[in-house]
């Protein structure tokens, strides 16, 4: 995923938060780690298994889980417009 690509998905994200599943308020840190390691969800950037689990505070929708795997979270975390090294 390049900047432009993970510009666009956080503009669908936006748009659309209820491409996200619905997340329970409060929660901490190991709530968190529990739903990154769990292997259960996909990434929404490219459809591969997730490892980071972010809660995404929606206006209109609430929390929101972000799930993404460990390179799109590095792409849209740092906004690198270049492919993440192998």
């Amino acid at each position: 995923m390049n900047a432009q690509a993970a510009a666009g998905l956080l503009d669908l994200i936006i748009a659309e938060p209820t491409l996200l599943p619905a997340a329970p308020h409060g929660l901490a840190g190991p709530d968190l780690t529990r739903r990154a390691q769990d292997g259960d969800h996909p990434c929404l950037g490219c459809g591969g298994t997730a490892t980071t689990a972010i809660i995404v505070n929606t206006a209109a929708e609430g929390p929101r889980w972000l799930d993404l795997c460990s390179d799109c979270w590095y792409t849209i975390r740092l906004g690198d417009d270049t492919e993440r090294p192998a």
